[in-house]
């Protein structure tokens, strides 16, 4: 074996080893296990998280769990099921309650957050201030269901539910609520499809048993259009 060979298949090993040796410190200081923790990874308030079996963090990553903000104090719940993968770049904020369900792929710089810095409902009184500066407001729970697929760059706000098998299209600004496996895309994210049926709301199909409709913008692939379907409720920004 050439020297180049033999120092390349020795950075590769030190690579995977080095964020499993991590994860296993940060498990004998804390009792919180992760399959694996990327380099400058911050991990805060683990004590008000429930992480499950086999989760890998990746590189850069801020998971936090959020007790005190300013005059602010907070009980979150942040729960992150088995086998879950988060790339780098990632970042969870939790004040009120954030749950991910097992099997969940996170792309890169993706932001989870269940709060916002201020509030628009009474923003006269806080203009004045730096966002940084305003107490933490507008908390709502984010569920995330099982082997949900979330792309590069996503953003999930306050109140979003995203039901179990759904994929989120990268840079899309999640804050809806979704009660069927969907493809999900846009700013702000719209249902582009149901994939329990191969049911498209683009064409104007409609699901029964579901009060009102929504409109929906296409920013997907097939180009511009907009059509009007039903079977999901977006929450309130």
């Amino acid at each position: 074996m050439s020297f180049y060979r033999w120092t390349s298949v020795c950075a590769g090993l030190w690579s995977r080893a080095v964020p499993r040796l991590r994860a296993s410190l940060y498990f004998a200081c804390t009792g919180v296990r992760f399959r694996r923790i990327g380099a400058h990874a911050k991990i805060r308030g683990a004590h008000r998280m429930q992480i499950g079996s086999r989760v890998a963090l990746g590189d850069f990553c801020w998971i936090e769990a959020v007790e005190r903000y300013g005059d602010g104090r907070f009980l979150p719940e942040l729960s992150i099921g088995d086998d879950v993968a988060i790339s780098d770049l990632t970042h969870i904020s939790c004040v009120r309650r954030i749950s991910i369900g097992a099997g969940c792929l996170l792309g890169s710089k993706i932001y989870i957050g269940d709060h916002s810095h201020g509030s628009t409902r009474n923003y006269a009184q806080m203009k004045h201030l730096a966002p940084a500066a305003r107490p933490l407001d507008d908390a709502a729970e984010i569920v995330i269901g099982e082997r949900v697929w979330i792309g590069d760059g996503a953003v999930i706000l306050a109140g979003a539910q995203i039901a179990a098998g759904s994929i989120l299209g990268a840079n899309c600004v999640a804050s809806l609520r979704v009660e069927r496996p969907a493809l999900i895309a846009g700013i702000p994210a719209r249902v582009i499809r149901y994939l329990d049926d191969g049911e498209d709301i683009l064409q104007g199909a409609s699901s029964p048993g579901v009060t009102g409709s929504t409109t929906y913008a296409d920013t997907g692939p097939v180009g511009p259009s907009c059509r009007t379907g039903s079977g999901i409720t977006r929450s309130e920004v």
